[in-house]
This record gives C-alpha cells, sequence and structure tokens, in this order.
C-alpha cells in the first residue's frame, strides 16, 4: 500500500490519536496546549474535580545570590461518562502544559462504595476517583510538606506537596482504611485500628 494512503488512513480515521497529546474536545470546541485556564472553562465547563499545589526553583545568580521562583501547578479532571477515557489536564503558571487520559468514566448510575475494594486501590487514582469508587471518608486531615529535589545546576529544586489523609470508618467488625495522597493522587492504603 502506498504511503500516503496509509497517513491518508490514519488522519481520516483515527484522528484523535494524533491529537492525544496536544488537543482535547469538549464538545465542539477544541482546547489545546498553550490555552490559559480561563479559556479552557469558556470551553470546557468546570471540571469534575481539580487540585493544585506550587513547586519552587532556586536559582543561584552568583556567589552571593539566589532567586526564588514559583511554579503554581493545577490539575483539572473531566468525567466523560462510561464510554470514554477521563480527561486529566495539567496547568503551570495558569497555561495548559500536558493533556493525558485518565480510566474509564463513571456512569452516573454508579453508587459510591459499591466497587471499593481498598486492597486493590491502584497508586495514582486521583481522589476523584476514589470518591466516586469509595465514598466520602469519615475523616479527612491535610499537611503541606516540602521537598528537595537533587540540585540541578545552577540552583535548587523544591516541592511544596500537599499531603491529604483519608479516613474510612468501616465499622466495629472491621479495621479503619486510611488512604494518603500527594498532590491529589493515591500513594499509599494502610490498615487502621478497628472502627466504631
Amino acid at each position: 500500500m502506498n504511503s500516503w494512503v496509509c497517513v491518508w488512513v490514519l488522519v481520516v480515521l483515527f484522528p484523535a490519536t494524533l491529537l492525544a497529546d496536544t488537543s482535547f474536545n469538549c464538545g465542539n470546541r477544541i482546547i489545546s496546549l498553550g490555552d490559559s485556564k480561563a479559556e479552557v472553562l469558556v470551553r470546557c465547563g468546570a471540571p469534575d474535580w481539580q487540585d493544585d499545589w506550587t513547586e519552587y526553583v532556586v536559582e543561584s545568580l552568583s556567589t552571593a545570590a539566589e532567586r526564588r521562583l514559583s511554579i503554581a501547578r493545577e490539575v483539572w479532571l473531566y468525567d466523560l461518562g462510561p464510554t470514554a477515557f477521563q480527561r486529566i489536564l495539567t496547568f503551570e503558571n495558569g497555561r495548559l502544559q500536558d493533556i493525558a487520559a485518565g480510566g474509564r468514566g463513571v456512569a452516573v448510575t454508579h453508587r459510591p462504595g459499591q466497587d471499593c475494594g481498598f486492597d486493590t486501590l491502584a497508586e495514582g487514582l486521583t481522589q476523584y476517583e476514589t470518591l466516586r469508587r469509595c465514598g466520602r471518608p469519615f475523616f479527612r486531615d491535610s499537611r503541606y510538606e516540602e521537598t528537595r529535589l537533587a540540585k540541578d545546576e545552577g540552583g535548587r529544586h523544591f516541592i511544596n506537596k500537599r499531603v491529604d489523609e483519608w479516613t474510612y470508618n468501616l465499622g466495629p467488625n472491621l479495621f479503619m482504611r486510611i488512604l494518603i495522597f500527594e498532590n491529589g493522587r493515591l500513594v499509599r492504603v494502610s490498615t487502621g485500628n478497628r472502627g466504631e
């Protein structure tokens, strides 16, 4: 088959695969990398879930001076329903930097808690996906931790991450489950004391 015919077939039949990382259709509107949060909000509406945090880079200007730059990061998730994959949009300082596909969307008739196997929750699951699967936790707590990454050439890189701890009280016959999230993503599930 002629190579131009192959390219034409790919472009006509599979346009989403060619644009998956750089654009996203919100109904009949397209958003692209570099768009502002306001432009995305106008075209797509409010996200189903969002999270934000700040990173800092300390640059060495000279032996006597440093400059600290903040980088505002924000993630928006759009749930497109059970027949499509969720879209996860990442913003840096108010501009769209990444468009990624998440898990399959959740049906409107889905009841929280009906498929929450705490032992099978995958690392990296968003808080939104966890809420849809497990329902609201009995107790929530949050704190911030600053992590210093390996020294970059000419500076240091810090991430100010938000750590959320969700506790599910499953009653007196079961142990509580504690879910730890960093910047909105599940990193650990542990077992607590017996519930009440």
